[in-house]
Order: structure tokens, then sequence, then C-alpha cells
């Protein structure tokens, strides 16, 4: 009777090992991740870091180049404890996007990155054309621009980010190895994701 009982138990099994596979077959499983487009690229950074400054030309090149497949987004992530007025050049960046002038602002910001002070950013605003200063003015004080600086930082202090620039593809980190070039690894990783997920279409 124990040994019926066995019998039972691992033709019963089987068959649910086969009606798993088959179900994984249906839904066509092929161990691959699955890429929607466009890719959601993220970059987690601070006006006031050195690296981002240098990583920007980069990232404008790259958003430019695969431009039909990738939804860029920019997330505040200033360093304040070593950074003293990176958090102010966030809140500056978000107020100029409020205009939609902030690949401008954030160019600007950059380029004087060890200069923004309040008073300078709202001279380098005025800098920026077509904005309006007396808006920026408000907005760059506004709850609500702080309210979007203080939710990136959030999201980024939940994803255990400690560094910067810090980037996701699909919400998955890029990690890059000592003796990487960062471009060919975003550009090689964001035409791989593309690729795949043209396929799965």
């Amino acid at each position: 009777m124990k040994e019926e009982g066995s019998s039972v138990n691992i033709i019963v099994i089987s068959v649910l090992i086969g009606v798993v596979l088959l179900i994984a077959a249906i839904l066509g499983f092929s161990g691959k991740e699955t890429v929607k487009l466009p890719l959601k690229f993220e970059e987690f950074t601070d006006f006031q870091c050195p690296a981002c400054r240098n990583y920007h030309p980069v990232v404008t090149k790259l958003v430019a180049e695969f431009s039909d497949n990738v939804d860029y987004e920019f997330k505040n992530y200033p360093l304040s404890e070593i950074h003293e007025n990176a958090y102010n050049a966030a809140l500056a960046g978000q107020a100029a996007k409020n205009q939609g002038k902030f690949d401008e602002m954030a160019n600007i910001l950059f380029e004087n990155q060890e200069n923004l002070t309040d008073n300078n950013i709202i001279i380098l605003a005025a800098k920026v054309s077509g904005l309006d200063s007396s808006q920026f003015a408000k907005d760059f004080k506004s709850d609500a621009v702080k309210q979007k600086v203080d939710a990136d930082i959030k999201d980024g202090q939940n994803r255990g980010i400690n560094a910067t620039p810090t980037f996701y593809i699909n919400g998955k980190k890029v990690v890059f190895k000592e003796g990487d070039n960062p471009e060919d690894i975003l550009r090689a990783t964001i035409k791989e994701k593309i690729e795949l997920g043209l396929k799965q279409k």
C-alpha cells in the first residue's frame, strides 16, 4: 500500500510539473526579461557633483540618439552633506522645468556649479531665454517645487543610492566596473534593451 501511495504521489507531482511547464510555454516564457518600450531611463544626479557635470553631455547625447524609444527622467539627488548649494540648485532646476526650461537651466547650473548661491542662481536664471524671472522666483521658493525635489530624494534613499550620478534602465541599476567607459556601457545597455523590446512587440 505504501508503494502504491508513493507511486500516486510521483504521478501527481509529474502531472503538476507538466502543467506548470505547459503554462510557461503558453505564456511565451523564454527565460528573458520582458521589456516595454519606451525604456524608462532614470538618472539620479546632483548639480554640484563634478562627475554629474561630466556625464551631463553624455546623457544628453544618448537621450537624443535613442529619443524614439527612451523616456528619460532627471531625478534630483543633491548630496547636501558635501554640496551645500546642491539642494537649492535642484529647486532651481525644478522651478525652470515648470516653464519648460529645464534643459537650459540644467546646462547653466552645471556650467556654474562652483557658484550656486541663492543670489547667483537668480542671476543665472535671468540668462535663460524665455524664462519668466518673476514666476521663477516664486516657484523657486514654492512648496510644490520643494515637494517634488524631496520626493526624488526619498525615492533615491529607498533605493539605497549613495553616490551620483546613478542610472536605472527600466528599474534596473546600471553598474559600471573599473575601467569601463560609461558612455559605451550606457549605450550598449540601452541598445540591447530596445532590440529586445522590439522583438517582443
